[in-house]
């Protein structure tokens, strides 16, 4: 559907939708030995993206067109589209199932998923992977992902709207481990996004993520009151890594927080951050080639990035 004739990958467009801003991207050529084509982030009106999904739809198609267009170095021509989601506005949930096979697994979840998630699951679109089985147990563990349809449907609409089309929609998190993370590094890390209004907390291991949550404190929390937010966050991040850890029965280092997003460049953040947690904490450069980096594309580089 997305090669052509002579069996050529169609380009890739990356597009990180946010509450103030949306970015887009396009690399050159495929995985770590990529390079970026084009890239450019713009204001977008007020409370554009909610609960409800892209709600000025027309106004943030006509942003998306204007930003391929005043992308640097180039422009971007690319038609397909790999976006995603805010963690904010999707549900994800660990679940422990007992072992079976993938395709018992597949006709378990859906039925189960009414159990925990707050909404029916006929109003949602669901993906699932395993991550593997608990230590000790019996019990396979299960990372579910739903997203209300009407959320969903928000975005192919605006991106059709656009004249593009969208290939994939996937988490932010997803994208960031691919930006940020090479395949052959099983970690464990922890990944903090820092959007302007929420932020998204990651556990990767093992090669794969494993645990995802949300922290109700952004960017701009951190800018207007450092001190009392900062101290709220890192009381999140240690709860977050004891539960994983107490939900795999091993006491797990993790080797470093690695810092994404625009509130990643908050002065004092990634000291005070790692002085507090007692892991090490930095920005990591990503795995494609690149002579400049600002953390808060870490997204829109793993969606440039995805390929089908």
């Amino acid at each position: 559907m997305y090669e052509s004739v002579l069996g050529f990958k169609k380009p890739i467009l990356g597009l990180d939708i946010g509450y103030k801003t949306l970015k887009v991207m396009q690399l050159r050529g495929d995985g770590p030995g990529s390079s970026l084509l084009g890239v450019a982030e713009i204001q977008i009106p007020p409370r554009s993206l909610g609960k409800e999904g892209i709600k000025e739809k027309e106004a943030i198609a006509k942003a998306i067109t204007n930003a391929m267009l005043s992308a640097k170095p180039h422009s971007i021509t690319a038609k397909i589209v790999s976006s995603a989601l805010p963690e904010s506005l999707v549900f994800t949930k660990s679940v422990d199932l007992p072992t079976m096979t993938p395709q018992e697994i597949n006709k378990n979840i859906p039925y189960q998923a009414g159990e925990f998630f707050p909404i029916p699951p006929s109003e949602t679109y669901m993906d699932w992977q395993v991550v593997g089985e608990l230590p000790g147990t019996n019990t396979t563990d299960v990372l579910v992902v739903a997203a209300p349809k009407i959320i969903i449907d928000s975005f192919a609409e605006t991106i059709k709207m656009a004249g593009l089309e969208l290939m994939s929609l996937e988490t932010k998190p997803v994208a960031d481990v691919r930006a940020l993370i090479s395949g052959s590094d099983r970690g464990p890390y922890l990944i903090l996004d820092l959007g302007a209004k929420t932020s998204s907390l990651t556990c990767y291991d093992q090669g794969t993520v494993k645990l995802t949550s949300t922290i109700s404190i952004g960017g701009d929390d951190l800018t207007n009151d450092f001190q009392p937010n900062l101290k709220n966050m890192v009381t999140e991040i240690i709860h977050f890594a004891k539960y994983y850890q107490n939900r795999i029965g091993q006491a797990t280092i993790f080797h470093k927080i690695i810092l994404a997003g625009g509130g990643a460049n908050t002065n004092g953040l990634r000291k005070t951050l790692e002085d507090a947690t007692r892991i090490k904490t930095e920005i990591t450069w990503p795995i494609i080639k690149t002579k400049t980096y600002n953390p808060k594309y870490a997204t829109v580089i793993g969606l440039a990035m995805k390929r089908i």
